[in-house]
């Protein structure tokens, strides 16, 4: 299966745990593409069958940049998968619920629940979370 994770990781945080995330998905023959949201466009996107879309949370909600990217961001086919994950401080985020629905709006379908983090302080680190990363895996995969 190709599968791209595009991210937003303003401390670095999210990234290494989305490395970990892509190195796992690998071992199990799967390709993987990692993109930054400020780094590409959803137009220059290339296709793939499920798109890992994660961001951190800024204030309950999502970095203007990731949002606008989500919104504008087209489906290669009806019914191409995706999965979300986030960064919090605040377990109150609405953040994936946003994007969530800028994506169904779009046909897309859900392939695994959200996968949410806690950062223990502004720049991190993260709570201990490689268990909810394999967990994650393999349910993008099943």
């Amino acid at each position: 299966m190709k599968i791209n994770i595009v991210y937003e990781s303003k401390f670095g945080n999210g990234k290494k745990m989305l490395e970990e995330l892509a190195e796992i998905l690998r071992s199990k023959e799967h390709e993987v593409s990692m993109f930054m949201f400020t780094e590409t466009s959803p137009a220059d996107l290339p296709a793939a069958d499920l798109y890992v879309f994660h961001s951190p949370t800024r204030q309950f909600m999502l970095p203007l940049g990731v949002r606008g990217f989500v919104k504008r961001f087209k489906p290669p086919a009806e019914k191409t998968f995706y999965a979300l994950s986030t960064t919090y401080m605040d377990p109150r985020t609405i953040a994936l619920k946003k994007m969530d629905a800028f994506l169904q709006e779009k046909g897309m379908v859900k392939a695994a629940n959200d996968l949410k983090i806690k950062v223990l302080d502004l720049k991190g680190p993260l709570e201990e979370y490689r268990g909810g990363i394999k967990a994650f895996a393999e349910e993008l995969v099943k």
